[in-house]
């Protein structure tokens, strides 16, 4: 009997095992850590696959006893931390149903390694690289990096079948060249640069595109496809190249969800339609033809536009959101990044001037890279 999930049911009910903990888009380290040992290491085993370059521990976490080895990671840029949510997500929906057929098949088919925070100074930083200030997914191939070291350690001890490597995207991005937020994007890495297809990189087109169908079903024109140009020095093409199938996720914007609680449902959904097709071994069923077929993400979002500006030579004013942290929040800084015509482009968020003059803190002087401190349409304040 094959596993079968019900993911509208798992998107329905949710909630039951969201991990309510982490709402916010900052998960520090050291909460991360305490939780972990709260609430995951009495349940599932756990150890230590090495150390920061500020000597946090990286932890990983084992799931299953089955012969398909699947290894995930996830914040490898510290202020990516939605596929973390998701991952704790998954663990209480693991423990919450462990006796439910599905999931008992799961655990004895497959087993799981989770690195759930390979960048913990970057993590309790907000920031995309570590500690040194070097980008660990720019590391693959040199390996300077302590947590680079670490990772590619426990990757050649594990040997995994299959690897799973979470990321966030900006909300720049959309599914394609029509008005849908690229909510969840993914690729199948390019293993050498005129971006053939071996065997690992079609064997990872085809995890995408069941996962593909499953969220057809629910966000069917917010699913991107991510560019694929060859970078020996990322981790998922460095990995694609040692013939390791690998899938690179890639966690957007969803509407009005800038702390990112909707979107971490659709990255739980993705990753268990995959195991389920890894633990059914029914992977060939599904055509890698039909990879292609999901629009490629394209740049054409802003936070905010602002039309019809009678002081804008394009009539447009462009924002960007900026994320900064600040007493332990993340908070939305915008700035002025275009304006240019942006009649082509996307908002998450549109403002209408009606032809008047727009006021960026108290001048009507427009510039990009400009931080909105205060905005003013009509002579009306305006909150972003």
């Amino acid at each position: 009997m094959e596993i079968s999930f019900n993911y509208k049911e798992i998107e329905n009910t949710y909630s039951k095992f969201e991990c309510s903990d982490f709402r916010d888009r900052y998960i520090p380290f050291e909460l991360f850590e305490k939780y972990l040992k709260k609430n995951i290491a009495n349940t599932f085993s756990t150890d230590i696959i090495g150390y920061s370059e500020q000597h946090k521990p990286i932890y990983r976490i084992d799931v299953g006893q089955g012969s398909q080895k699947v290894l995930i990671w996830s914040q490898m840029h510290g202020n990516e931390s939605t596929t973390t949510k998701a991952l704790l997500d998954f663990l209480n929906y693991v423990q919450l149903n462990r006796s439910h057929f599905n999931v008992q098949s799961l655990l004895n088919c497959c087993q799981l390694r989770i690195v759930p925070m390979l960048n913990p100074d970057g993590a309790s930083l907000y920031t995309r690289k570590n500690a040194n200030d070097v980008d660990l997914n720019r590391d693959a191939s040199n390996k300077t990096q302590i947590e680079t070291k670490s990772f590619f350690k426990a990757l050649n001890e594990f040997k995994p079948d299959f690897c799973f490597n979470m990321h966030d995207q900006r909300t720049i991005f959309s599914a394609g060249k029509k008005e849908y937020p690229a909510t969840l994007s993914f690729l199948s890495p390019s293993y050498d640069e005129q971006l053939n297809v071996n065997y690992a990189r079609r064997i990872g087109m085809k995890l995408i595109v069941a996962a593909y169908e499953v969220l057809m079903q629910t966000i069917p024109d917010q699913i991107g496809r991510y560019d694929d140009t060859h970078n020996i020095n990322c981790f998922g093409d460095y990995i694609q190249h040692m013939n390791i199938p690998t899938v690179l996720f890639e966690a957007g914007h969803f509407v009005n969800d800038y702390q990112r609680n909707e979107t971490r449902k659709y990255v739980l959904l993705s990753y268990l339609k995959m195991l389920e097709v890894v633990a059914n071994n029914n992977i060939h069923s599904y055509i890698d033809e039909k990879y292609f077929q999901i629009p490629l993400n394209q740049k054409l979002y802003y936070d905010c536009i602002i039309k019809n500006v009678k002081n804008s030579n394009s009539n447009f004013i462009g924002i960007q959101f900026t994320e900064h942290l600040k007493n332990k929040k993340v908070i939305f800084q915008p700035y002025v990044t275009s304006l240019e015509d942006l009649s082509l482009c996307y908002a998450h968020k549109y403002l209408n001037a009606e032809h008047n003059n727009v006021f960026i803190n108290d001048s009507n002087e427009l510039k990009t890279n400009l931080l909105i401190k205060k905005l003013n349409i009509n002579q009306k304040l305006v909150n972003l």
